[in-house]
């Protein structure tokens, strides 16, 4: 009997509901008034309904969708067509390409489709952003075959005709690392790995150099060739080749200024007795600007963590974009005029250090353009309404700015308190959802979240 009922209800969300229904007062309410008409007036509570709902539907931006066995099929024999000849689909890319399909059925979003699948598509596997047949599918590894299969460069159309079910920002982003891609001359792209080198050339090369740097100090392009490696590689612009045989070849022995070439110094050699930070400090004290690569290569040496050096960096210098830290002398700041620009959007509350999104109002840095930053250099240092605080020196623009009137023990009681204050649900998905997406934290780390949650419950107590 109680089957049925299940049964009855079901069917009446999945007629009435295409677009989905919520678990609310009227909603439910009208579910119980066509059940009751269905069934000679026979009254059936919304709290059941309710729980029919949570127990069959797919929930999706506080909607539950139920879709019909017909649909199921329809959905299931679909995209097994789609991954029998594509290795990798993307949610959202199935979505675009097939709306008509998918608008028929009143799935109108890729969120409602990927949770449609995952629910009700056996057979393959399910990812955060996309579907394959296979388990071991990465879209990396896939871009990298096809780039060994053409023996050649490609473009991203050529690629994305290869990859249908992906979308271009996706290819784009692995396209992007400079470590494994580089762009051609005719807008192409090429595998590192295919660049070839004429080593011969090139200690000929490294060897002029050095003549030249004994007689006048330094070396420029004319003085030493480098046209095999060019002839070698025509699709790649002479000015590419030559800054990637400068960091494979020359940047051990030679330090680059502009078309310059000179001898590198010889650095200190590392003892017990002095801590990496001591050499990263004066390393720092004598320039005026470094760059981060810089700072990063030479705190290697030493083996810090990255956050190290960027603390130290911060020390004396101040970040003014994400690759470049100038000494503090360098750099004015209207003090109070940043604060007051900083108020409309502290509010008094905790906030992200993401939750700056405009500058318009800041009083200008000379010779400097405000960004993240920058804001976060001035919030270490100089201003007097308000602190930043972050789990670990970053360069992703991760933590947390609040009043100084607000006295936390550590970042833990920070996040907690953000969460409390956005009355953010105590789920692991909700809270990890938000640290992340707003910018307090930067990676999931389970063990975190957990403590996290727990201290959330404990400040929720103390108030009552």
């Amino acid at each position: 009997m109680m089957q049925d009922v299940v049964k009855n209800i079901v069917e009446i969300m999945r007629s009435n509901f295409p677009n989905g229904i919520r678990d609310d007062f009227i909603d439910t309410g009208k579910v119980s008034r066509i059940y009751s008409a269905k069934n000679d007036r026979e009254h059936i509570s919304r709290n059941y309904i309710v729980e029919i709902i949570h127990a069959n539907g797919i929930e999706d931006g506080g909607r539950f969708y139920f879709i019909s066995d017909e649909n199921a099929e329809s959905i299931c024999h679909f995209l097994d067509e789609i991954l029998s000849a594509n290795p990798i689909a993307y949610y959202a890319k199935i979505h675009e390409k097939h709306s008509d399909f998918f608008a028929a059925m009143h799935i109108f979003s890729s969120g409602v489709l990927k949770k449609i699948l995952q629910m009700v598509v056996g057979g393959h596997f399910y990812f955060d952003e996309f579907c394959s047949a296979k388990r071991a599918t990465r879209l990396d590894y896939l871009v990298a075959k096809i780039f060994t299969a053409a023996k050649t460069s490609l473009s991203l159309d050529d690629l994305q005709e290869k990859l249908p079910y992906v979308p271009s920002e996706k290819i784009l982003e692995l396209l992007s690392d400079a470590k494994k891609y580089l762009p051609t001359s005719a807008g192409k792209f090429i595998p590192f790995s295919k660049i070839q080198f004429d080593t011969d050339e090139i200690d000929a090369a490294k060897k002029q150099i050095s003549l030249y740097i004994d007689k006048i100090g330094y070396a420029i392009p004319e003085d030493y060739s480098l046209e095999s490696n060019f002839a070698l590689n025509p699709e790649i612009a002479e000015k590419d080749m030559r800054n990637i045989i400068y960091e494979k070849f020359f940047s051990e022995d030679f330090t680059k200024r502009g078309k310059k070439l000179f001898k590198k110094k010889e650095v200190v050699k590392w003892n017990k007795e002095t801590s990496a930070t001591e050499y990263i400090r004066k390393f720092i004290a004598e320039k005026d600007e470094v760059t981060v690569k810089e700072l990063f290569t030479f705190a290697k040496k030493f083996d810090p963590a990255p956050s190290v050096a960027l603390y130290v960096a911060h020390e004396t210098m101040i970040r003014v974009e994400k690759n470049l830290f100038v000494k503090d002398a360098l750099i004015n700041f209207d003090v109070d005029g940043v604060d007051d620009a900083l108020t409309p959007f502290v509010q008094g509350k905790i906030i992200p250090l993401r939750g700056v999104t405009s500058f318009i109002g800041f009083p200008p840095v000379e010779g400097y353009l405000w960004n993240l930053f920058l804001l976060e250099s001035f919030l270490r240092k100089y201003s007097r309404k308000y602190v930043y605080d972050i789990p670990a020196a970053n360069s992703a623009n991760v933590g947390a700015i609040y009043p100084k009137s607000m006295v936390f023990e550590n970042y833990l009681d920070v996040q907690a308190s953000a969460i409390v204050q956005e009355k953010v649900p105590l789920e692991k998905s909700a809270v990890e959802g938000f640290l992340l997406g707003k910018g307090f934290r930067a990676r999931r780390i389970d063990k975190v979240t957990e403590r996290v949650i727990i201290r959330v419950q404990e400040i929720i107590s103390e108030r009552h």
